[in-house]
């Protein structure tokens, strides 16, 4: 924090305010308040769900806790599947984990995933406040921008992380949406959080891509739990190009219909 003798200066916020956040506890519901955000947790949420709702799933329901999925299901019925992750890994009593090579068409379409994870979920509850919540990650970096790109409103970038660590994982990503809307009228805000990850994600191109998902925070985690695997599909850029949109009133989240 700042000398208390400090005068204070608040540097002029643009037209078209870009804030990229480096983590979700770095920021509170009232800070993303009437804005769009993306939520980015591409090792392997972000993903994942994208992944279903391409594979027919018919929306994805996002909770907290384990307990919450459970009590979710219970209120749904049959031929709703329990999916996500504890330590990277499938829930006891789940259906599906939180790779998103487990959602098949053969096993997801036509049916509702109720869905948890460490993060991911987490930060998806975070945005309450916000006038739109999108979840994007490499495999939807085109389509998410082409659909929020022009919006009016601040653009927020939240970086889940992995417990309470930053992530390269979800920074490099947040570095390549940051670009793309940059490139489409978008100016940063003061903080420096997106000029840091602009810089890293320019860098990781140069450097290989592949190399510094795998060895961040998030990439090392997949590699403790045998599921690296995971990775080509999580770093394919545009692959699955929709876009997943979660509706606070419905608490569903489901392909985005452009407005």
């Amino acid at each position: 924090m700042p000398a208390p003798d400090v005068a204070s200066f608040v540097e002029p916020t643009p037209d078209r305010p870009l804030a990229l956040h480096l983590h979700a506890k770095f920021v509170t519901p009232e800070q993303l308040a009437g804005g769009v955000v993306v939520v980015i947790d591409n090792l392997r949420a972000s993903v994942t769900i994208t992944a279903a709702l391409a594979a027919g799933a018919t929306h994805i329901v996002p909770t907290l806790t384990v307990d919450d999925a459970l009590a979710v299901r219970q209120r749904l019925g049959p031929g709703t599947l329990l999916g996500g992750e504890r330590g990277g890994v499938l829930i006891p009593g789940f259906d599906l984990d939180n790779s998103p090579r487990s959602y098949t068409r053969a096993r997801v379409a036509g049916k509702a995933v109720v869905f948890t994870t460490v993060n991911g979920t987490a930060a998806l509850m975070l945005c309450e406040k916000a006038a739109r919540v999108i979840v994007g990650s490499f495999v939807n970096l085109s389509a998410v921008c082409r659909a929020i790109g022009h919006d009016p409103r601040p653009v927020h970038l939240l970086c889940c992380g992995t417990r309470d660590e930053v992530g390269m994982d979800d920074v490099l990503p947040a570095g390549a949406f940051a670009r793309e809307l940059l490139a489409m009228g978008r100016a940063f805000v003061s903080d420096d959080s997106g000029r840091l990850a602009l810089a890293a994600w320019e860098h990781a191109q140069r450097s290989g891509i592949a190399e510094w998902m795998r060895h961040s925070r998030g990439g090392r985690g997949l590699a403790r739990v045998g599921l690296l695997d995971d990775l080509p599909v999580c770093t394919a850029i545009d692959s699955i190009p929709i876009v997943p949109e979660f509706d606070r009133t419905t608490g569903r989240i489901v392909t985005s219909q452009s407005r």
